[in-house]
């Protein structure tokens, strides 16, 4: 029996896709240095510098399944580009920022698979869908998701303090420590803000890196924001404790190396849900190893 897919990409094929790749990108060149411009001046936006690299990473773990696409011309994904590009001129128009840059987004997959095919959507899915995080975070979201933050965090770390002993009090949003007492600003410095997305971003590429069961896939991306607040809480105990009892230089500079410290942190701690799940005897992947 004779199984008939996509050829292999030609010389003619790769060059076919990069015009179209590159004229998207070169349509929608405004929305794309608009979001990167984003990035660099605000750090609550970080995560899109790092997205395409997350995106070419499980690009890369999956690259054996790159036998199975070629040329296969898609009117699907036709139809994503032209869609990407009326979204791109309705948001501009009506200043709808996210709708602006989804659309840059969607031209560039929507060209991606007008050559390759929908094969290509189903063998790279968490590739595709980790660009998405270069969209910056629309404004109305990071208020409705800052305010309730900061107050846990706040409540979070006094009650850790309060258990090891620390004296410190609490006003409002602001951490006293010390003596005389240093105020810790929380919805100034360390709400976690400027690293959920990013470690969002973590936890997205690092379930979708392995073979892990469609469950366990769900549920740890479901616990991705109690990992970031847990991140966050240890980040706030420790830094109320060095504001507090050491000078205000080595407490600066430990706040902004600690908040590097919070992606290793995170990964360190999915390794562990891993193998505490490993340890219950819950299977994590789709398939086990046999050890003779």
């Amino acid at each position: 029996m004779n199984v008939i897919g996509p050829r292999k990409l030609s010389y003619g094929d790769v060059f076919l896709l990069c015009f179209i790749t590159g004229l998207s990108v070169w349509v929608s060149l405004e929305a794309w240095a608009d979001m990167y411009s984003r990035a660099l001046i605000d750090t609550e936006n970080g995560q899109a510098l790092f997205a395409p690299m997350v995106a070419f990473y499980l690009f890369w773990v999956r690259r054996s399944r790159t036998q199975f696409i070629g040329y296969n011309p898609s009117f699907t994904g036709l139809a994503i580009v032209i869609g990407g590009y009326f979204a791109l001129n309705w948001g501009i128009e009506t200043n709808t920022l996210v709708v602006w840059h989804l659309g840059a987004i969607f031209m560039l997959i929507g060209s991606l698979l007008t050559i390759m095919g929908m094969g290509f959507l189903r063998q790279f899915a968490p590739a595709l869908i980790a660009l998405l995080f270069i969209i910056p975070t629309p404004g109305i979201v990071r208020i409705a998701l800052a305010e309730p933050m900061q107050e846990l965090a706040t409540e979070l770390t006094m009650g850790v303090l309060d258990g090891i002993g620390v004296n410190a009090i609490k006003q409002g949003l602001v951490i006293q420590v010390g003596n005389p007492p240093i105020d810790v600003a929380i919805g100034e410095a360390c709400n976690g803000m400027r690293m959920i997305f990013a470690l969002s971003l973590v936890v997205f590429g690092f379930v979708f890196s392995a073979p892990f069961r469609s469950e366990v896939r769900i549920g740890l991306l479901l616990i991705s924001p109690l990992i970031a607040l847990s991140c966050n809480i240890v980040r706030l105990v420790m830094t109320s404790i060095v504001y507090g009892f050491s000078t205000q230089g080595f407490a600066d500079a430990f706040h902004w190396y600690s908040g590097l410290a919070m992606i290793p942190m995170s990964l360190l701690m999915l390794f562990g849900v891993i193998k505490l799940l490993t340890w219950l005897d819950i299977p994590c992947m789709k398939w086990r190893l046999a050890f003779v």
